[in-house]
């Protein structure tokens, strides 16, 4: 386990700061001035439901070290654990753009494909495989959950 934490923290560090990113309109922009705690992708049929695709490549950075410019919609819903995410998207477009879960507040999980130059994105893992679609084979990563981990991988001993 600890070969996978540090390959995971590797790849993590290679998403280096500033990290930024924008809406299709270009309207809202963000930065995030550190690099991701977590990268991966979910599988849960609300992430499918939202993107209109099989699974949704998000990356979580600190919510101090994350800046918007630019006016957002919200949209909220319950969890599986039954708190509440609220994702936020351009007002002029509709882009998603981020995400928070009252799960884990001090985290945004920001959509990697709303990077300025998304070739950088480094997932690390996959996220609820249990409702993956049969037709997509889920990307090879690191760690993989049936469902949402019960704590951060860097936590697992």
């Amino acid at each position: 386990m600890n070969q996978a934490i540090e390959r995971m923290k590797r790849e993590l560090s290679s998403m280096a700061a500033p990290l930024e990113g924008a809406c299709l309109c270009g309207a809202v922009t963000y930065v995030c001035a550190s690099v991701p705690v977590w990268s991966g992708h979910c599988h849960c049929r609300e992430c499918q439901m939202l993107s209109g695709a099989p699974f949704v490549s998000a990356f979580s950075v600190e919510v101090r070290a994350f800046k918007v410019l630019g006016g957002v919609q919200q949209f909220r819903r319950r969890a599986a654990s039954g708190g509440e995410v609220t994702t936020s998207h351009c007002a002029a477009c509709g882009t998603r753009l981020f995400a928070q879960s009252t799960a884990n507040p001090p985290l945004v999980s920001i959509f990697a494909t709303t990077l300025r130059d998304p070739r950088i994105f480094r997932p690390v893992g996959n996220v609820y495989l249990s409702e993956a679609v049969a037709w997509v084979e889920p990307p090879a990563a690191i760690f993989n959950f049936q469902r949402m981990p019960p704590k951060a991988p860097e936590a697992i001993s």
